[in-house]
């Protein structure tokens, strides 16, 4: 049974034999059935929120239904630059966020969170900021930016306008006056997201947040929206659209929690689900390898690489950084010079020629009164925090920190327009690796790429309709999500999770080492053969099911964190945010390209692939 949800009017129920149609799909429902959770006779109430085991709650396979011109998923930065531009068009619009509305991935930070913007008064080729680099998609690049200067280019004025940064002004003059300004950037601290999250509701549009969204509809090289469970009830949903357009972030949770404490200040919701989506039905994704770092805290190990709780420095705010030996790399440096791929190199490459501290990672040293002139506004509030709440004071002492991933790369690549290769209707707003970013976003690229995306997909739509939904495509992957149900025997979702993660820790971090890549790589290979098939639920309601999350998720991490393993070992050089200690060198000549995984029944390979120029 399905509810159509686009108009609110009930449709006509699905009948158990139309769901079962096909061989294959009858197979699958009698394995759920077998296990104990589906029974071929019967009828789900429909938008059952019951809290009665899933073995019953899901008697029979029922979904509910929405309908939009365009649907996009993840409520971040990018989204809701995308949910504004699309009501701008005119058009039906439904968001889809894995978190509460507001408080998914970067948007969820307030007040800490800095923007930068590239300047407005320059050419495309000229307006660089530290995520562009020799790598770039510059078709991509080139669209993007000519689009979000035209509509409006004066950037900063655009965001004050919704209330998201607290701008400060010449107290003489009364103009902006950013506290970051470089020659092809500015910048503030003080973002306000959850203004522009607000804002967003205001809209009027539809809101489906607390949903995962596991896998795009496809029907013949045609994307027709994407399908998912609402956390809450454990109800599968389908949302039907023109357009999709996929705003999901970093993915940067395969680091994760590998001790006490993350390896990422991102969003645990940053599993990457619909890029791996996209890997399964065949699209290649580019720029795995790459991560963008900042320095945190990593002693007291109890609050280590936490943000927002967290002190540290990055490469706006690091002279007084130092290896074990006090050697001071970075003091006198011109920031605007210093971008923050050779702030994490330099740092790993300190750490790997043995110079780090004895946990891995190096020096703020705050032993002098100066150094507080330099400490970054993120961390200042955290200074007197510590005093309250632990007892600590890091005025007088050298805080031993360490660098943690904050974005990561590694996304299906796209055309210079941001669809998809190979799913029309299908928009990514980090197209081929962030437009071979090598890890990094900036509050001014995110926004504008979503607005890009839709301005295309707009295009895209006009005069289109689409096909009858194929049952047997939800019924597929209703089979996949709840046959998770009937495994026994294995370890818990949250044991295979931090298994995925310090695996690839292990053939990720900055300082890599052919040695431990390899391990990190078999250890990733093994836990598919071994760990994911028999993920075992300790929970077998479907209401929160956090288990259930997990373990669909896992699998999703799972593709992404042996693609980026496997490209960082196959990019023979040192390159970007890493430090290759058996290639220290940067390689023009071999390696002036970038790095595409190919899915293919679980085995997952690498290519290179030249950097796209107009």
């Amino acid at each position: 049974m399905r509810g159509d949800m686009g108009d609110m009017t009930p449709k006509a129920g699905m009948s158990r034999r139309t769901f079962l149609e096909g061989g294959a799909i009858a197979a699958g429902m009698a394995a759920l059935a077998g296990a104990g959770l589906v029974s071929l006779g019967g009828c789900a109430q429909e938008e059952s929120t019951t809290t009665e085991p899933a073995a019953e709650a899901a008697a029979a396979p029922s979904y509910e239904v929405y309908n939009a011109d365009i649907c996009i998923v993840g409520g971040g930065l990018a989204g809701m630059a995308a949910a504004i531009k699309a009501v701008d068009e005119g058009q039906s619009v439904i968001l889809i966020e894995k978190s509460n509305h507001g408080f998914g991935g970067a948007a969820g930070y307030n007040w800490d969170q800095f923007i930068n913007f590239v300047r407005d008064d320059l050419p495309w080729q000229e307006s660089t900021d530290f995520v562009l680099n020799e790598l770039t998609n510059q078709k991509i690049e080139k669209g993007s930016y000519e689009h979000w200067m035209g509509e409006d280019r004066n950037l900063m004025v655009r965001y004050e306008n919704m209330g998201y940064g607290m701008l400060d002004r010449n107290r003489e003059t009364g103009e902006i006056a950013p506290l970051l300004d470089f020659p092809t950037i500015y910048g503030i601290y003080r973002g306000f997201s959850r203004h522009q999250a607000d804002y967003v509701t205001s809209l009027g549009i539809r809101i489906l947040d607390q949903t995962l969204a596991s896998d795009v509809i496809v029907q013949d090289g045609v994307c027709g929206g994407v399908m998912g469970v609402h956390v809450p009830t454990g109800t599968f949903r389908v949302v039907r659209a023109k357009a999709t357009i996929c705003c999901t972030g970093p993915s940067s949770w395969i680091f994760g929690w590998d001790t006490v404490a993350p390896r990422t200040i991102n969003s645990p919701d940053n599993t990457g689900d619909l890029d791996a989506a996209c890997f399964r039905h065949g699209v290649p994704l580019e720029g795995s390898e790459f991560i963008q770092c900042d320095l945190i805290n990593i002693e007291p190990k109890g609050i280590s690489c936490s943000f927002q709780g967290g002190i540290g420095a990055d490469s706006g705010c690091c002279e007084y950084i130092c290896d074990k030996d006090g050697n001071y790399f970075f003091k006198g440096m011109d920031y605007a010079t210093l971008n923050k791929m050779d702030f994490t190199r330099i740092i790993a490459k300190n750490i790997a020629e043995g110079h780090g501290t004895e946990n891995g990672g190096v020096y703020v040293d705050f032993s002098t009164p100066e150094a507080f002139g330099k400490i970054g506004e993120t961390y200042i509030r955290n200074i007197q925090l510590w005093k309250e709440v632990f007892g600590i004071d890091v005025e007088g002492m050298k805080l031993e920190c360490g660098l943690e991933a904050y974005e990561r790369s590694g996304n299906p690549i796209t055309d210079g327009e941001l669809m998809v290769e190979g799913i029309a209707g299908l928009f990514h707003t980090r197209g081929g690796g962030f437009s071979g970013a090598q890890g990094g976003s900036s509050v001014n690229v995110a926004p504008r790429n979503g607005s890009y995306a839709v301005a295309n997909a707009v295009k895209y739509i006009k005069d289109l309709t689409l096909p009858a939904l194929d049952e047997a495509v939800v019924t597929a992957e209703f089979t996949r999500l709840y046959g998770l149900f009937g495994n026994t025997g294995g370890k818990r979702p949250q044991q295979v999770r931090r298994m995925i993660q310090k695996a690839c820790y292990q053939a990720l971090q900055p300082m890599r080492m052919t040695e431990e890549m390899d391990a990190g790589i078999a250890e990733l290979e093994r836990i598919r053969k071994e760990e994911i098939p028999t993920m075992t639920l300790g929970d077998t309601s479907l209401v929160y099911n956090t288990d259930w999350k997990c373990a669909i998720e896992n699998i999703n991490l799972l593709d992404l964190a042996e693609a980026a393993a496997k490209s960082a070992k196959f990019r023979e050089e040192t390159r970007g945010h890493m430090y290759r200690v058996d290639f220290p060198e940067k390689d023009d000549t071999n390696w002036l390209c970038n790095v595409r995984n190919f899915y293919n029944n679980g085995e997952i390979t690498c290519e290179k692939a030249d950097v796209v120029t107009v």
